[in-house]
């Protein structure tokens, strides 16, 4: 078994370097400072056996893009210097051990498309500040992960990203030639956990994808309605969080979702209908919460199976095994306008007055018969009536 090793970075690779990916090795130990180099563009230190807490002074970019600090063992709290990662778009700190709320210093980083939090122990509140974010708004005029030349210098290796909007892809037939090819397998690539699928997102496609992954944290509250304005953003992670309340109906306006994922919380209310316009929705899960109420049957929603409401016993619907009664009488009575056609509470005189009758005759006549059948209670019903006309008297003589 292969021992981990502690990474030292030498000042001289660093200075002009802008590209370090050492993911997927046996690093161990704290995180080294890389606020020595100012150019760096993509960080990737995922997958390795960091522990500790992330430095004040990690990095000192301005130009910094891609930060992915997944899978690893750092833990405290996330230092207060990412704020000024000004272009930051990527940042992964996934399946670490951070705990404490999410702080509010990242709703800064107002170019973000993708975020992923999720497997740690973020406690506390969504932040509704995070309407503040981009998650894919592309009214920047850049697309910064499209790749123009690679040049390279000693140990280090520099990027050129084109500073125009261009949203066709690469083809390397037409773009020709070995030298093109190697480039292409130099773009920047992240693994983003979407549509119940880890994917690879590599290139240019980094420009139009967003997300935002919270899932298995120890979230608690109610989901800000804030969220619904992120409306270029494509997935939404929230599950196996302790979020409460209902689902908000602002997230019908998130146009462009893909990937909606609210599994595992306790969540209330129902389904909101006005989300059936969300015409690009795929995956949908709200299973396991306390929902109710009819499912959307139409647009999207009729796409999805059973398991995507598992564990909400008063959900109804065409699509899961509790179907609603669509024929149902009401239980409310029914009160008509019109005054002539009478109220629910009217009674028939000539009905009711010949039921009173009848039932104090046989009233009458049961008590009659008794009393000649039985001579005991016969003697009993007199001496009841002598005492009472003579309690009577008593009183009224008084």
């Amino acid at each position: 078994m292969q021992s981990a090793k502690v990474l030292d970075v030498p000042h001289e690779f660093t200075w002009s370097l802008q590209f370090l990916d050492l993911s997927d090795n046996l690093f161990a130990g704290s995180l080294p400072p890389l606020s020595v180099s100012k150019s760096l563009v993509h960080v990737h230190l995922k997958g390795n056996r960091f522990t500790g807490s992330i430095p004040e002074d990690l990095l000192d970019s301005s130009e910094l893009l891609t930060l992915d600090l997944g899978g690893n063992n750092l833990s405290g709290n996330i230092p207060q210097s990412f704020s000024a990662l000004s272009s930051l778009r990527i940042l992964s700190l996934r399946e670490n051990n951070f705990k404490g709320q999410i702080p509010h210093f990242l709703c800064q980083l107002s170019k973000i498309s993708i975020m992923d939090l999720s497997s740690n122990g973020f406690s506390g509140p969504i932040p509704q500040c995070f309407r503040n974010l981009s998650f894919g708004n592309r009214w920047f005029d850049e697309d910064v992960f499209r790749q123009n030349s690679l040049l390279g210098v000693g140990r280090s290796v520099t990027y050129i990203y084109r500073g125009r909007i261009e949203r066709d892809f690469y083809n390397i037939h037409d773009r020709g030639g070995d030298e093109f090819d190697y480039q292409q397998d130099k773009q920047d690539q992240f693994e983003f956990i979407t549509k119940n699928r880890h994917l690879t997102y590599k290139g240019n496609i980094l420009n139009f994808m967003s997300g935002l992954d919270l899932s298995s944290n120890n979230l608690t509250g109610q989901i800000p309605y804030e969220l619904g304005q992120l409306s270029s953003i494509h997935a939404l992670n929230l599950s196996y969080n302790h979020l409460t309340g209902v689902i908000p109906n602002s997230f019908s306006n998130l146009s462009s979702l893909e990937s909606l994922d609210l599994s595992y919380n306790n969540l209330s209310g129902e389904i909101p209908s006005e989300l059936s316009g969300l015409n690009f929705l795929e995956v949908f899960s709200v299973a396991h919460n306390n929902l109710s109420g009819r499912i959307p049957d139409n647009n999207q929603f009729g796409t999805f199976d059973n398991s995507s409401y598992d564990g909400n016993p008063f959900l109804c619907g065409s699509i899961i095994k509790n179907k609603c009664d669509a024929n149902e009488p009401s239980l409310l009575p029914t009160v008509f306008p019109d005054e002539s056609e009478g109220k629910w509470y009217d009674i028939d005189l000539v009905v009711f007055s010949a039921s009173f009758v009848a039932s104090y005759s046989i009233i009458v006549l049961g008590l009659a018969t008794l009393l000649y059948i039985n001579p005991y209670w016969r003697r009993r019903w007199f001496n009841l009536i002598e005492e009472c006309m003579c309690s009577s008297y008593y009183f009224a003589s008084v």
